[in-house]
């Protein structure tokens, strides 16, 4: 069954306050994961475990980024269904489970081209984020070709998706000044879990809001 956004409007005038409404339809599965993730990331944040190219660092790093991806995988998967109506933790777990090879793989992808960019300045970094936001949300969608999914759903949808851009990145400048106030004063495991907490809703936001607009282009 599929429906067109003439015929059935996802958001209106604001998708970042539509985007919040719904992300709470994903509660049961978005608060569970949100915590779990940021208890794992802190505790990861184990004392002695420098940036080197270590066995214990090497093991750590990718042991942090597959929770990562999996617990982006399981918000998205709900995401995709809060922007349309009630949301199934079975058919979120059914999803990411049907996806998770090529989600990491274009996860990886996403994040080597990241780091590339940000390796040359700030700005290439974020532009390439700014990019791709609906990338890895056509990789749980289950679509071919993501990447061209991604950029038809940026020209279909151009002027919302700058717009929305801004805002985010207003949104995650004060969330940067803030997390430096929590690492100031709340240090080590504890802070870190903090700011994951917080960042792990943040990013629930974001993701719902960007499943709005990426479901608007791409119907079921």
């Amino acid at each position: 069954m599929s429906t067109t956004a003439e015929q059935r409007p996802l958001y209106r005038v604001s998708v970042l306050a539509t985007g919040f409404a719904r992300m709470w339809r994903a509660w049961r599965l978005l608060l569970p994961v949100v915590i779990v993730n940021a208890l794992v990331q802190g505790i990861l944040l184990l004392p002695g475990v420098l940036p080197y190219l270590t066995i214990v660092f090497v093991f750590t790093a990718l042991l942090s980024f597959v929770i990562l991806v999996a617990s982006f995988g399981l918000v998205a998967a709900a995401m995709l269904q809060a922007v349309e109506g009630p949301v199934s933790v079975g058919a979120a777990i059914d999803t990411l489970r049907n996806r998770t090879w090529p989600l990491l793989a274009w996860s990886l992808g996403l994040v080597l081209v990241a780091i590339f960019g940000f390796s040359l300045f700030v700005v290439p970094g974020f532009v390439i984020l700014a990019l791709t936001p609906y990338l890895l949300l056509a990789v749980i969608d289950g679509k071919g070709n993501p990447l061209a999914v991604n950029f038809r759903t940026i020209g279909a949808r151009w002027g919302g998706w700058l717009i929305t851009v801004v805002l985010m990145g207003v949104i995650c400048f004060v969330m940067w000044f803030l997390s430096a106030l929590d690492g100031f004063f709340v240090t080590g495991s504890p802070g870190a879990m903090i700011a994951w907490l917080v960042l792990g809703l943040v990013s629930a936001w974001f993701t719902c809001a960007w499943s709005l607009v990426y479901r608007s282009v791409n119907p079921r």
